[in-house]
């Protein structure tokens, strides 16, 4: 039985739920959480009826106690050479932190409370005891999640890690004679996830979409599809790494029309109108895989707590180490060696979280002052994109816009089509439709509304 990950608050207690919901609790709830994990199973009902939809916190660079999610580098070391890599992986930087060190911070992560643990790269499988890091990692309270290329991906590797264990894949076109990120093709995606399901575990790919792979995007939402497998994580190209060098396969303004019609029809693809009959939906292990995969919302959560307080996620209940153990606000602030706030083989992971970021957290989403006349603020679409880093990337101011041109319009777009979608009670899901082919410093209360 899986224990509760859970973290003490100003507001309350913030935990991991057993039916992956993340929830802000009355200390109450603390009993309960103690009882699960000592082997007396409580259901996720028990815990929400201590649940608190306006905990009480104070804004003055506010932070949770703990991360909700840690993103660990374990090394820089890749066998590709992605052209749009944020991390710029190739070779291992220059001291990397030892893979002992790398287990000690995972167990600082389990007694902070973390609920949810990246493990990524460079390619984490080049690193030689990317397995030990993973087992140790899978004894921790906390939810980890792995990122991979999928290529040094093996039979005895899966075998070695407990089954149940989460990976994410990266593919981005079925060519891999002209892919960015290379050497993987359909065949090869196929194996890994079939070895991934044959020794329990849970999978999904996930596409970075560009210039170069706008309709290889909608192929690969229907080969998943046709196959029964969890619905492709759809992620944006964003001008940070590598892709700075490469700034032809950045998405134009004039791209957004080709674009959104693609992904409409991907979105679409895995989508649920409320009158059909669940017995559509694929059953098996590609829905148990979905399942698996859907049950943790700490991302969902951490994107409520930001819009509450009006601070991002980042540096607040998101952070990132990389593999020399540097920590950072989140992945952008790494790439762009912005407001780094420590370092792991130097100092304890908790005193870094706690006094390290006050630079970032003084910064607000009012700070922002361009928002003011964003058509997406105007129409109260959620922006994800008030980044400090991207900002000076595009700007050259950190306060400014952290959206291309091309990304203000899809946001604009893609938020109102959520929003009709959510008025017609469409559900997406990670499984295909049909199986076969085609605020001021203070204490107030936030709204946070509970599942």
């Amino acid at each position: 039985m899986q224990k509760i990950p859970f973290q003490v608050n100003e507001g309350g207690l913030v935990a991991l739920l057993p039916n992956g919901h993340v929830e802000f609790l009355a200390s109450s709830a603390r009993e309960l959480i103690e009882r699960h994990n000592s082997g007396r199973a409580v259901s996720a009902g028990e815990l929400m009826t201590h649940a608190i939809t306006d905990p009480l916190v104070t804004l003055d660079r506010f932070h949770l106690s703990a991360p909700a999610i840690a993103f660990v580098e374990t090394t820089n070391l890749c066998n590709l050479r992605c052209r749009h890599c944020y991390a710029d992986s190739a070779l291992k930087r220059p001291d990397e932190i030892s893979t002992e060190r790398i287990k000690q911070l995972l167990d600082e992560f389990a007694d902070m409370g973390v609920l949810q643990v990246f493990l990524t790269g460079g390619e984490i499988f080049s690193h030689r005891d990317a397995v030990e890091i993973i087992r140790h990692a899978r004894s921790k309270p906390f939810s980890t999640q792995i990122f991979t290329n999928g290529l040094l991906v093996t039979e005895e590797r899966l075998a070695a890690i407990p089954p149940g264990q989460s990976f994410f894949i990266s593919f981005d076109t079925a060519d891999p004679e002209r892919t960015v990120r290379g050497r993987m093709d359909f065949p090869k995606l196929q194996h890994a996830f079939e070895m991934m399901r044959k020794h329990g575990h849970v999978f999904r790919t996930a596409i970075s979409v560009h210039r170069d792979n706008i309709q290889d995007a909608e192929e690969i939402f229907e080969w998943c599809a046709a196959r029964g497998y969890p619905r492709p994580q759809w992620l944006e190209t964003h001008p940070v790494g590598r892709a700075l060098l490469h700034p032809g396969m950045l998405l134009r303004p004039e791209d957004v029309d080709e674009v959104f019609e693609v992904y409409q029809r991907c979105m679409e693809r895995y989508s649920t109108e409320p009158e059909q009959e669940p017995a559509e939906a694929p059953s098996g292990p590609a829905r148990r895989a979905a399942d698996e995969i859907r049950g943790v919302d700490t991302i969902q959560f951490c994107q409520r707590l930001e819009r509450a307080v009006g601070q991002e996620k980042c540096g607040r209940s998101v952070v990132y180490v990389n593999s020399r153990g540097d920590v950072y606000p989140c992945s952008n602030c790494m790439s762009g060696q912005l407001y780094q706030a420590g370092n792991t083989a130097r100092k304890p992971f908790a005193e870094i979280w706690e006094n390290g970021f006050d630079a970032f957290r003084d910064i607000r989403f009012d700070d922002h002052a361009v928002c003011g006349s964003c058509p997406v603020a105007q129409e109260d679409i959620w922006c994800q994109f008030r980044c400090p880093p991207l900002a000076r990337n595009i700007t050259g101011d950190p306060r400014g816009c952290g959206a291309t041109e091309y990304l203000q319009e899809f946001t604009l777009r893609a938020g109102r089509y959520w929003r009709a979608r959510k008025q017609r009670n469409v559900r997406l899901t990670l499984t295909p439709r049909r199986p076969g082919p085609a605020g001021s410093p203070g204490s107030p209360r936030l709204p946070l509304p509970t599942k």
